[in-house]
């Protein structure tokens, strides 16, 4: 099995104090966020009622400039109307004067008394008309102040509505004033508001963008100490895959050796040493893929990843076949019939014959990820089908050479990559 330590366990590194106050960073700052989001919804609202305001002032100063129009109206209306009545009562007077005037020079003239005009008239028909012109002006002298005083009431009257019109406008405007200043009050109470809403926004901006810059450092921090990790599980496994494929050449070079030792032997009629009679055993994989890594991104199985198949690692990625190529890949000596087990959930976008492999599956995990198996014996899933992780392709056979196993690789963008670097 191809087994190493948990290198993030082993290393003197460690992020947990810093990923602790990046939380606490992090929960301060979701704080100070809703908290500013809380603020300007309410400078929102103060800034609406600012504006409110100010169209109510606006509309009651259209009022109350309409009302005083009406009142110098008015105002203007009485003080004519007053002028008519005082002008009404001096006509009045100066009827009742010349009616009072007449009536004495008649008087005075005896012109009152009819009977007495007759008898003194030279021309009884002068006489008559004379009574009748005396009677005429008198009807009209007192029909005039009637005229007149009937304006006068008249003119009385109208005042009156006028000055009660007037009080009523009066009261209105006073009326609008008192709204007016009680919409100032609370326009100047908003505005102190969001005054202070900006001041308190500003502040808790203020904080907020020190905390960003407090989770950037942290960030960085943690991101550096995690480089640092990877570098030490980097170098820690390159140990480990090189001094495993050490015991695994050196196992390859003690078995040539015993061979060779034996077959000597055989040749020479010798018994075959005890030591020759044994070989050393070479490392293998005997774990396959199952479903512990369903459901997870291909990208995020980098180091816990389980081959297809168990058998004995006879082709490693990068070095040379038998035929002068290159492995880009690992190929897995196992026996026929073997179960072959995708690695990752993903589909398959390939079921078929490959010349040079023998039948090939080739699945899709999704972010540029393809992984190749190839040498089946049986293909047992088609074109379009989805798998899961530790899910059958088929068996294991053999390639086209004859080698029997399977043949299995990664590629990213295309291009090949180490499954051994994958893998646990």
């Amino acid at each position: 099995m191809l087994a190493g330590p948990t290198w993030a366990a082993t290393t003197t590194l460690s992020t947990a104090p810093q990923q602790q106050n990046l939380k606490a960073v992090r929960k301060e700052i979701d704080s100070l966020q809703k908290d500013i989001a809380q603020k300007q919804a309410v400078q929102k609202q103060a800034q609406s009622a600012i504006q409110q305001s100010e169209l109510a002032i606006q509309q009651t100063d259209q009022v109350l400039n309409q009302l005083g129009k009406k009142q110098n109206a008015s105002t203007q209306r009485l003080a004519d109307l007053e002028h008519q009545i005082q002008t009404a009562q001096q006509q009045v007077a100066l009827a009742r004067q010349k009616v009072s005037q007449m009536l004495a020079h008649q008087y005075r003239n005896g012109e009152h008394d009819a009977m007495k005009l007759m008898f003194n008239g030279s021309d009884p028909n002068q006489t008559s008309r004379d009574l009748v012109y005396y009677q005429y002006i008198a009807r009209a002298q007192q029909q005039l102040i009637q005229d007149l005083n009937q304006r006068q009431a008249s003119l009385a009257q109208l005042a009156e509505q006028l000055e009660q019109q007037l009080h009523i406008i009066v009261g209105m405007s006073t009326k609008k004033a008192q709204e007016k200043s009680q919409l100032q009050q609370t326009r100047a109470d908003k505005q102190q508001q969001v005054h202070q809403l900006n001041s308190e926004i500003q502040n808790r901006q203020d904080q907020l963008a020190k905390l960003k810059q407090d989770e950037k450092r942290l960030t960085d921090l943690i991101a550096n100490i995690n480089r640092k990790i990877q570098q030490q599980i980097a170098e820690r496994k390159a140990k480990e895959k090189a001094a495993f494929k050490a015991r695994q050449e050196a196992a390859r070079k003690e078995n040539e050796r015993r061979r060779r030792m034996a077959a000597d032997a055989q040749k020479q009629g010798k018994p075959v040493p005890e030591v020759a009679k044994t070989q050393v055993p070479v490392e293998t994989v005997d774990t396959a893929a199952d479903d512990s890594n369903a459901g997870r991104a291909f990208k995020s199985l980098q180091g816990r990843m389980k081959l297809p198949v168990t058998g004995e690692i006879a082709g490693r990625f990068g070095t040379m076949r038998n035929e002068g190529t290159v492995w880009k890949g690992v190929f897995i000596h196992a026996g026929r019939g073997q179960a072959v087990h995708v690695v990752a959930d993903g589909r398959v976008v390939y079921a078929d014959a490959l010349r040079g492999f023998g039948n090939a599956v080739i699945v899709d995990h999704g972010g540029n990820y393809l992984t190749v198996y190839t040498g089946l014996s049986v293909v047992g899933r088609g074109v379009g089908d989805a798998v899961k992780a530790g899910d059958s392709l088929g068996s294991t056979g053999a390639l086209d050479s004859g080698e029997p196993g399977l043949y299995f690789e990664i590629r990213y963008l295309g291009k090949p990559v180490n499954p051994l670097t994958w893998v646990h």
